[in-house]
């Protein structure tokens, strides 16, 4: 899927998420600012000596990189590189820029790689070295009561459905090739996952990663996912990208996701963010694009 919530980042109680120590730094206009510090629960041991890998993003998109209540950036994306860094020998350093600046500055290579929630596209295969899929994350229906049973999106035809006010599920189904009771929309998904606790839609659509996000902050509530996309669609393959000259770095990067999988890192920081073990689904989502 495309990036569809860039300007309409998730608004959640921050509390939960504490202050790292990885070195992100803030591009406001062309330079770059001074580091700042940010604490989560990444502690590196790797040498002063390290590789240094600039990786740029774009904190408006939680939970894979946003700002938390100290401004720094933070994000399952951001703690996964940091990880893969550390089992690789390489240091990260994050530069939040701004969208329009993501891809330019990977261009003119004073990025090394970009980690921004990305979806593969042929598009950007042709252009840039693209990781394995990182997260397996479809665009999602989740719902709360239990008797709606919905196992296809022809379930919908009586059904309120929230929405991102001008997302792609917005676009997809207000092009009325299925039928819905209607479709309402909403400026964030924590405004439509709490317009559902209320009654006042019945369904909300997402991305997967967000919905799972915005819920796993709600535990009195006990969500019912139906994910109509499949995780062999595109929008379900989030990437790293890497700078098409870089081929060592990319199989680093994928070398440490595998290694992450296999000693158990994968599976903790994915139930941390989405609360669930992505493993088994990533794992079976390589097997079938392979």
């Amino acid at each position: 899927m495309m990036q569809l919530y860039r300007v309409l980042p998730v608004v959640l109680s921050v509390g939960l998420f504490g202050c790292g120590n990885s070195s992100t730094q803030e591009n406001t206009n062309s330079a770059d600012a001074p580091v700042t510090e940010s604490k989560n629960d990444f502690v590196s041991n790797l040498p002063d000596t390290a590789p240094v890998i600039k990786v740029g993003t774009e904190a408006n998109y939680a939970p894979y990189e946003f700002k938390d209540e100290y401004g720094n950036v933070t994000g399952f994306d951001i703690e996964l590189m940091q990880y893969i860094g550390e089992n690789q020998g390489f240091k990260v350093e994050v530069y939040n820029d701004p969208w329009e600046g993501l891809f330019d500055n990977l261009d003119n290579k004073s990025r090394d790689m970009v980690a921004a929630g990305l979806t593969y596209s042929s598009e950007r295969a042709s252009k840039y070295l693209l990781s394995d899929a990182y997260a397996p994350l479809p665009t999602s229906l989740v719902y709360l009561d239990d008797s709606l049973n919905i196992k296809s999106l022809n379930d919908l035809s009586t059904l309120r459905v929230g929405v991102l006010t001008s997302s792609e599920p917005y676009e997809y189904f207000a092009q009325g090739t299925y039928k819905l009771g209607s479709l309402e929309q909403y400026p964030t998904t924590f405004a439509a996952v709490e317009a559902m606790a209320q009654d006042k839609v019945d369904a909300v659509v997402d991305d997967s990663g967000v919905l799972r996000y915005t819920l796993n902050d709600l535990p009195s509530l006990q969500p019912r996912y139906f994910d109509y996309e499949s995780i062999r669609a595109d929008g379900a393959r989030k990437v790293f990208l890497v700078d098409k000259s870089q081929p060592d770095l990319l199989k680093k990067v994928n070398t440490g996701l595998k290694g992450l999988k296999e000693d158990g890192t994968y599976a903790k920081l994915t139930t941390k963010w989405f609360g669930t073990d992505l493993t088994k689904t990533s794992l079976e989502q390589q097997e079938m694009l392979q």
